[in-house]
């Protein structure tokens, strides 16, 4: 063989095992189903968090208003789908437990008078 046939086989061999490498990385730890279905559950109990702590307040004088259930549902399971991709099913149980806990906390909100809440960034 010549050197130009060696070089761009050893390019097509490194470039393979790149996209194997990629491929890899980004895939789930968990089957994708069950992955999808624990994001999706894991955005809805979030949602559910966020609209019992703030709907009805202010911050900073300015009224809190969510998107449609199903828009907000959506944003955040692709967001948990791209976050918690080295999750094993272990750890997705875990926050799982965790964002129901505070499913349960958050749940003091609901009948309560709106309030002005100050947001602050440090």
């Amino acid at each position: 063989m010549t050197n130009v046939k060696v070089v761009i086989i050893a390019v097509f061999i490194v470039l393979a095992m790149l996209a194997g490498f990629i491929y890899k990385s980004n895939k789930p730890k968990i089957p994708v189903k069950e992955y999808e279905a624990l994001c999706l559950e894991l955005a809805k109990i979030d949602d559910q968090i966020a609209r019992n702590e703030l709907e009805g307040n202010t911050i900073n004088g300015k009224k809190v208003v969510f998107p449609p259930k199903d828009e907000s549902i959506k944003y955040r399971y692709e967001v948990f789908l791209d976050m918690y991709k080295k999750y094993s099913r272990e750890d997705l149980e875990k926050e799982k437990e965790h964002l129901l806990k505070r499913l349960e906390t958050s749940k003091q909100y609901l009948n309560e008078e709106s309030q002005d809440l100050e947001l602050i960034l440090q």
